[in-house]
């Protein structure tokens, strides 16, 4: 009885490790909060994305709606939540003589 118990924690301890791993795993990846026309907040871990990563994932929210994301403001908080603004390339002119 008490080899059949341990097995079962064994093998339930296996399976949180793995459904722990597999978490882990999707947490490399940026994550956009809040995405709007107006802006987006851009939350990703410090050793798995580089702030190169984020801000291309913010530059591909705000292209959406034609715009280019340009960072606004980074708070560190373990994990990096940095904020841009969607805002729009500037007219182009186009000179008539």
């Amino acid at each position: 009885m008490q080899f059949v118990m341990l097995c079962l924690t064994w093998k339930r301890a296996a399976l949180v490790g793995a459904v722990l791993a597999a978490l882990s795993s999707c947490a490399s990846a940026p994550v956009l909060l809040n995405a709007s026309e107006e802006g987006v907040v851009v939350r990703y871990n410090p050793d798995a994305v580089t702030a190169a990563d984020a801000a291309a994932a913010a530059q591909a929210s705000c292209q959406r709606y034609g715009r280019n994301a340009v960072a606004k403001e980074t708070q560190r908080t373990g994990e990096v939540f940095t904020t841009f603004a969607c805002v729009r390339p500037p007219a182009s002119t186009t000179l008539t003589h």
